[in-house]
């Protein structure tokens, strides 16, 4: 497995400061406070599934090294990802198109409750807008 260190602070002149690691890394004023590792190994699974098997998708978390100071910022998240082998632009794209429209029409229709409840109080246009999603072509 491809392992990559990495950190949002340059490595350091002068690693005989008591904060710094034996890298030269402040690991105090990183985003993480400590070391991290990421792997892109389920994209490179993904990639291989598709060669064999055409459209696959992974579903998994997602990270994000840069520090942010807004509040919608996420470190880690979850991320369904598509890999398709020999697909051009307009394959993805179409692919895009009808994995939203599912996905729309199946809030529709297993979290009306929850949608008439947003559109009643927070968004008056919201299932309009959804329902022109799953039924108008982008």
């Amino acid at each position: 497995m491809d392992l990559d260190k990495l950190s949002t602070i340059p490595r350091a002149k002068d690693a005989e400061d008591e904060k710094k690691e034996t890298d030269g890394v402040d690991y105090s004023e990183d985003f993480f406070a400590k070391p991290a590792f990421l792997t892109v190994s389920g994209q490179l699974g993904g990639e291989t599934h598709a060669c064999a098997l055409g459209d696959v998708y992974t579903f998994g978390p997602t990270f994000r090294a840069e520090n942010s100071q807004t509040a919608r910022h996420l470190a880690e998240f979850h991320m369904v990802e598509p890999e398709m082998a020999f697909a051009d632009l307009t394959s993805a794209m179409d692919n895009a198109e009808g994995m939203l429209k599912y996905v729309v029409k199946d809030v529709l229709e297993k979290c009306k409750e929850d949608l008439t409840f947003f559109n009643n109080f927070y968004d008056k246009g919201l299932m309009k807008r959804l329902e022109k999603v799953v039924s108008t072509p982008f």
